[in-house]
């Protein structure tokens, strides 16, 4: 069974993404680019929210649906 994704928040600066996705087990994958040389694109790296900053928890809660706020915050501990 898929985890239901809760919040999908997409920044790229300078052609390098920074993706963050939040799922409903409080579960955070990051898939993200560090460079633009041979095996700097498309990593992935799997977080607990506790282990989040506060500007990638705020990026979450703005993209998250209305209905879904309330848990978004209760996972982030916000």
């Amino acid at each position: 069974m898929e985890k239901k994704i809760i919040a999908y928040s997409i920044e790229c600066r300078n052609g390098l993404d920074n993706d963050y996705t939040l799922y409903e087990d409080g579960s955070v994958l990051r898939e993200y680019d560090k460079h633009t040389y041979e095996g700097g694109y498309n990593l992935t790296a799997k977080y607990k929210a506790d282990e989040l900053s506060q500007d990638v928890k705020e990026r979450l809660i703005k993209e998250v649906k209305e209905e879904d706020k309330e848990v978004a915050k209760k996972l982030l501990g916000l």
